[in-house]
């Protein structure tokens, strides 16, 4: 119950500072969607094998949504700067996934490697390591393609009219 709480109290306090940092609720909203890929891929690979949840588990779940969120300001950061450099919505997407996906991977498959035989020996670590390899496979997979669709369709258009005045 401590743990749950501890997380959401934390993807609350990372909203509100991507926020600040991203001038936009609608790009952290992209950034946390990275969050519940991990989390999808955590709960689909524990089924599969058939490992329990437990405490060490939500530990390496709430590790896992720190180096999703990663991936996923990486991603919208590389594709608002191409935006900002005047190209298109599709193109800066398109653009900022290629230029970071070998990053991304590297980071990830590093990862995964620096876990698996600490999952394979110590069953003690086993629930930890695996929250993280099963999360950070499918939210990486999932974060090259949908976060830059997300930023597609949700970023606002460049010479978009924002003044909502005529709204009375």
């Amino acid at each position: 119950r401590g743990a749950k709480q501890a997380f959401i109290l934390a993807v609350l306090a990372v909203f509100a500072i991507l926020v600040l940092q991203f001038r936009s609720f609608l790009q952290p909203a992209i950034i946390l969607c990275t969050v519940i890929f991990g989390l999808t891929g955590v709960f689909f690979g524990f089924m599969l094998m058939g490992y329990p949840l437990s405490f060490p588990a939500v530990i390496g779940m709430i590790a896992l949504a720190g180096i999703n969120v990663n991936d996923g300001i990486i991603l919208v950061d590389t594709m608002n700067r191409h935006h900002r450099n005047g190209l298109s919505r599709m193109e800066a997407a398109s653009r900022g996934a290629v230029d970071r996906l070998r990053p991304i991977v590297s980071t990830t498959l590093t990862t995964l490697v620096g876990l698996m035989p600490l999952a394979l020996v110590d069953a003690a670590w086993r629930p930890l390591c695996s929250a993280i390899i099963f999360g950070e496979f499918v939210s990486t997979v999932a974060a090259m393609v949908v976060v830059p669709a997300l930023f597609c369709i949700l970023t606002r258009r460049r010479n978009e009219n924002t003044d909502l005045s005529y709204i009375t």
